[in-house]
């Protein structure tokens, strides 16, 4: 319950920016005077571990008018794929599926997303909303009964990205992101503030996540930075780690999250680019 209160207030911040930032410019000021490459679309990869778990994915973004600097419609795919393992510690003879005796099981996760969204350029932010289809895949062995994310499930799928801009010469950072999906009441929430120096941005972070096993939550520190690779090829990093706290420490059973303890994630996106589509203003 806890969660879909804090997604739907999530929602309601988010559905009133627009309207509250109508009057402002509606693209990014950092390439207006640009005479490089627009970019159309953006490759995003990278990876998480934790306590008894580790995820990885690969995705990617297209924005329809083929700049992503520009207010339009964006299409977005990802997969992902991890693993995690647990002990099911019974207190009381029948109380689990299985005895007195801790019984240690493997989960496998897959999962994979199609999403349409559109997106809103500010002078200081950016922000995309997305709606599509998920399905969400967990493979326990050994079978475990009382584990409700076990199987195969297809789901609604809704996301928010909300972001400052780095490149216009603001000494802060914030960003909001995360999605919510019907298939086992999957969900992850993930905010960031720090300063901004150059592009070079490091910050605290905190994170709710979890499904039909739990919840977690983290808190952390992060950094990320961008690079120039080529003429049409930018790079952006980011690291971060910290602590994760499980709810009941997955006593009974646990999912793609892991257990309490330490956790590390890393990001790395691509954006390619095209011919030059702005024009600088005029004197």
């Amino acid at each position: 319950m806890r969660r879909h209160a804090f997604f739907a207030a999530a929602a309601l911040i988010a559905s009133t920016l627009p309207a509250f930032a109508d009057g402002m410019d509606k693209r990014n000021p950092a390439m207006e005077n640009y005479y490089g490459p627009t970019y159309s679309h953006r490759i995003f990869t990278g990876g998480e571990i934790a306590q008894n778990s580790w995820e990885t994915y690969l995705g990617a973004t297209w924005a329809l008018n083929r700049d992503l600097s520009r207010e339009g419609i964006l299409f977005r795919v990802m997969g992902a794929h991890g693993q995690y393992d647990y002990q099911e510690n019974c207190p009381a003879p029948g109380v689990c599926a299985y005895g007195v005796d801790p019984t240690h099981f493997e989960g496998k996760m897959w999962q994979g997303d199609v999403m349409i969204g559109y997106q809103w350029i500010r002078e200081r932010f950016d922000m995309a909303l997305f709606v599509g289809a998920d399905y969400i895949s967990h493979d326990i062995t050994p079978f475990h009964l009382v584990n409700p994310v076990r199987g195969n499930e297809w789901g609604l799928k809704v996301g928010i990205d909300l972001e400052s801009h780095r490149r216009t010469g603001l000494p802060h950072y914030f960003a909001l992101e995360g999605t919510y999906s019907t298939a086992f009441d999957t969900y992850w929430l993930l905010g960031r503030a720090g300063l901004n120096r150059g592009g070079n941005i490091f910050g605290i972070e905190g994170w709710l996540l979890g499904d039909d096993t739990g919840n977690a939550q983290r808190l952390g520190a992060f950094v990320s930075f961008d690079r120039q690779l080529r003429s049409d090829l930018r790079a952006e990093f980011t690291f971060s780690g910290g602590y994760q706290f499980v709810d009941e420490n997955g006593q009974i059973c646990t999912s793609f999250f892991g257990a309490e303890g330490a956790y590390a994630t890393m990001n790395i996106s691509f954006a390619f680019g095209g011919e030059a589509r702005h024009q600088p203003l005029k004197p």
